[in-house]
């Protein structure tokens, strides 16, 4: 009775400022702004919330929930503790607050459900993406876009509502949830959520659809698999591919080479056992426990160096016998890295250098000589193997030893094609990318890359019929992604005929579907006809311009002052014309750049509409960058992954503002959040669309519960793309903040803009294609303001009024954008337009504005 008294003195309400929201079938409350963190509901805590929306006695509360007219939403009956402890929590978690009872207005209720259709009883509905409960004096709000207003629902609606949750037929709900009015008024509440478009079909197409696998096996193949093949007294040769969903391009021209190698020779001493992925522990209790020690190669990469040191430790661990061979861009060439990478991983045995495919041949050469029948750490053999760091067992000090630089393989074809030869026949696992070579070598030398150790380098050329039987055998097996691993594809007439034989692959075989390219550095006219070429035959591709900045300093640093930036500007130009997809690439925290510098580059490609994406920059280990001098000269300090945190031109808090306010940029533009409206706003008010994404940056920092919609989504929009609540909410904050910030009204224009860029974000409780008349004719005001043929350009007030049409969340969701798409430049979300950002392989035929 105590206790029952205490809780008479206090007076209680919902929160007004959390939000229900809901994930995978779990109830949230939270506040969008992050200031208090999200609480995990039960069903009983939605009947608590909506019972103190209004405000009230905790007391009357309990006593409600205990044994009143509340207790029977909820399926056994809660204890007076169990009731009185769950408020204190949600009290210490701000979910309840103190505070007096307030008045609403009325909410609709089972009562009012009535007059409408009944829906099918098979039919399917869950709750939309962008679902959130808001309170209200009478129940909870919630917005919907497609019927384009709030609706307040009662206790009871509610309910009825949040029990689809993922998924729930209609004869479920009805028949289910008992406690909830009749059966009639069931199906009668249900109806009128269903017609005011609170709930979504579930076999309707998502407009979130994650990247689903799309891997493939090989054909299947008669050759013999490791447990076919016998232990015969030769040494086994141990590939070590680190991931399943590639084929291991390296790898493969190695034991493509050591097969070929003086016609076979070496096959008399060495069984290569067949290319394969396998799990450590699967490769370790499979083929090393039936053929036992020998020779492992790796080939390590910035993402495979981890999983390779992992496996080279536990085989050497097992038996010091085996002898581990490492090579690839992650094994370091510079003296002094070399001799540190090998005294960190005492496991590693040999270095490899450069190109690997002779070297390694020679290799298995010299530790197997003639007259030997088993692979023997020979020094004084290894010393005449070029392109080698390796342990000198032999002085008793366990020295390091190196060998002369390796020479280029001059005649690429003398390696044979790992795909044609059939090493990848046994793959056996899933794939989603192959890789090809049809050049190597780079003649730029820009300091930040490593290509292959071939930077400054002659252009050498892959036969062409060579790497067309390679795409052949791709389309053959069913690889949904080709990745051209040249370092400058389209530098090349011939590359326009390989991007022609590639849709003429897809088109007799239905894939590849996706080429992932690193195009030529002096862009040329060439990346536009590819692209044009990749397009008309539905290859998900674009063309990407390797800016990385465009700062002289910093160009002049990194060695790109010979790559010319005005050829890009022209590229850009072409791309537009033509309606080609185009994005660029650019780098945070080159040595030379500054804050200001990198605001620069990212309002450039604003201004000529390019989207842009930013990598944080690594020190590769064998790039010119590497070099000790050279981080000597730039004071270049970098973190425990090797990424760049300061150097001579940023501090370390520098650098997490240049990636802060890219993680704006990449909401505000790349996925068009603010596309539009940072655009008017630059066009019509002359604020540079930086300034007001650094304002904007400043005050949710400062401020985040004043803008708790913006602060949600530029915290959490890149990675879990829902706007709790709806975008019209969203939309409302960010006209609020351009008046505080910039004193811009919300006057008809502005009213334009922003029901423009919410109507472009997609919404599952909507109906597309979708038309709106507008006051004045954006589309062709957009297009004035892009085009380059010399028209005047108006502010958007002086243009007439005009119909503005959006379409396709289907196309977010189909095969051919993100659910299949590989490479992530391009940001598929904006809804089709006409003008809409040109992306490749859309079904979607936009229609040209006229402008005026």
């Amino acid at each position: 009775m105590q206790r029952l008294n205490n809780l008479e003195k206090e007076t209680l309400i919902t929160n007004p400022d959390i939000r229900i929201l809901h994930q995978k079938g779990v109830f949230f409350a939270g506040q969008l702004s992050g200031t208090a963190p999200p609480v995990r509901l039960v069903d009983s805590d939605i009947v608590l919330l909506a019972l103190l929306c209004k405000g009230g006695s905790a007391a009357t509360i309990v006593k409600q929930l205990h044994t009143g007219k509340a207790s029977k939403y909820l399926p056994d009956a809660p204890s007076f503790d169990s009731i009185t402890g769950r408020i204190r929590q949600l009290q210490q978690k701000q979910v309840l607050i103190p505070g007096a009872g307030i008045s609403g207005t009325t909410a609709q209720g089972l009562a009012d459900c009535a007059d409408l259709p009944e829906i099918g009883n098979a039919s399917r509905f869950r709750l939309s993406s962008n679902f959130a409960l808001e309170p209200n004096p009478v129940g909870f709000s919630i917005w919907c876009a497609g019927s384009g207003k709030h609706h307040i629902l009662s206790l009871e609606l509610t309910l009825l509502l949040i029990a689809f949750s993922d998924g729930k037929t209609v004869a479920e709900i009805v028949s289910g949830q008992s406690q909830i009015g009749d059966k009639i008024s069931r199906a009668l509440g249900v109806s009128w959520l269903v017609h005011n478009k609170l709930l979504v079909r579930v076999d309707a197409t998502p407009f979130i659809v994650r990247k689903q696998s799309q891997q493939v096996l090989a054909q299947k193949s008669d050759a013999p698999r490791w447990r076919d093949i016998k232990p015969d007294g030769r040494v086994p040769v141990y590939f070590a591919p680190h991931m399943p969903n590639h084929y291991p391009l390296a790898l493969g021209m190695i034991c493509a080479f050591i097969t070929s190698y003086k016609c076979g020779a070496l096959l008399d001493k060495y069984l290569l056992l067949p290319l394969t992925y396998l799990k450590p522990n699967d490769l370790l209790n499979g083929p090393y426990k039936k053929f036992g020690r020998g020779v492992w190669l790796f080939s390590n990469y910035m993402w495979s160096l981890d999983f390779n040191m992992q496996l080279s430790d536990v085989v050497k661990k097992h038996d010091s016998g085996n002898i581990t061979i490492h090579g690839g861009p992650s094994t370091p060439s510079y003296a002094q890295s070399c001799a540190d990478f090998m005294a960190q991983h005492p496991s590693v045995d040999i270095a490899v250098h450069g190109e690997g495919e002779v070297t390694s041949a020679e290799i298995l050469e010299a530790l197997c000589p003639p007259g030997s029948t088993s692979a023997h750490y020979n020094s004084q053999l290894l010393a005449g193997v070029d392109g080698l760091t390796f342990r000198n067992t032999g002085s008793g000090l366990d020295k390091l030893l190196r060998t002369n630089d390796r020479a280029r393989v001059k005649a690429l074809d003398d390696i044979p094609s790992p795909y044609t030869l059939g090493v990848f026949d046994v793959y056996d696992v899933p794939v989603d990318a192959a890789i090809i070579e049809s050049t190597r070598g780079c003649p730029f030398g820009c300091t930040f890359c490593d290509w292959g150790s071939a930077t400054k380098q002659k252009v050498r050329k892959f036969d062409l019929d060579r790497v067309k039987d390679e795409i052949e055998w791709i389309g053959k097996n069913s690889v949904h992604v080709l990745w051209i691993a040249d370092a400058n594809f389209g530098m090349y007439d011939r590359d326009i005929e390989l991007a022609k034989w590639i849709c003429h692959i897809k088109e007799q075989y239905g894939y590849p579907s996706e080429v992932v390219v690193n195009y030529t550095k002096n862009a040329t006219k060439r990346l536009a006809e590819i692209i044009k070429v990749f397009t008309a035959g539905g290859i998900i591709s674009q063309g990407i311009i390797s800016i990385q900045t465009t700062d002289e300093v910093t160009l002049e640093i990194i060695n790109r002052k010979n790559i010319k930036t005005e050829k890009y500007d022209e590229l850009t130009q072409i791309f537009a014309d033509e309606g080609l997809p185009l994005s660029t690439d650019l780098m945070i925290g080159l040595p030379g750049i500054t804050v200001g510098a990198f605001d620069r580059d990212l309002q450039r490609y604003i201004d000529v509409d390019v989207d842009a994406k930013a990598y944080p920059t690594k020190l590769l280990p064998n790039s010119p960058m590497a070099d000790p001098e050279y981080i000597k000269k730039y004071n270049i300090k970098v973190d425990e992954n090797d990424f760049l945190i300061s150097c001579n031109s940023y501090t370390e808090s520098e650098l997490k503002d240049m990636k802060l306010i890219y993680s704006y940029y990449v909401i505000a533009d790349g996925y068009s959040v603010l596309r539009y409206v940072i655009r008017y706003l630059q066009w019509d008010h002359d604020i540079p669309a930086l300034t007001f994404l650094h304002k904007l940056c400043d005050t949710i920092i400062r401020y985040p519960e004043n803008y708790p919609s913006i602060t949600w989504a530029m915290k959490h929009f890149s990675t879990d793309r829902i706007m709790p609540g709806g975008w019209n909410q969203f939309y409302n904050e960010i006209a609020r903040f351009t008046n505080a910030a910039f004193g811009v009204q919300r006057n008809s224009a502005f009213y334009v803009v922003l029901r423009v860029n919410e109507l472009v974000m997609p919404d599952d409780t909507m109906a597309y294609p979708a038309t709106i008349n507008l006051d004045h004719d954006f589309a062709n005001y957009f297009c004035d303001h892009t085009t380059k043929s010399g028209c005047t350009a108006k502010s958007l007030t002086e243009y007439q009024e005009g119909a503005f049409t959006v379409d396709g969340p289907d196309q977010l969701a189909n095969p051919d954008t993100d659910r299949s798409q590989y490479d992530n430049h391009q940001h598929f979300w904006e809804l089709r337009s006409a003008i809409a950002r040109n992306k490749s392989a859309s079904r979607i035929k936009k229609e040209k504005s006229v402008t005026s």
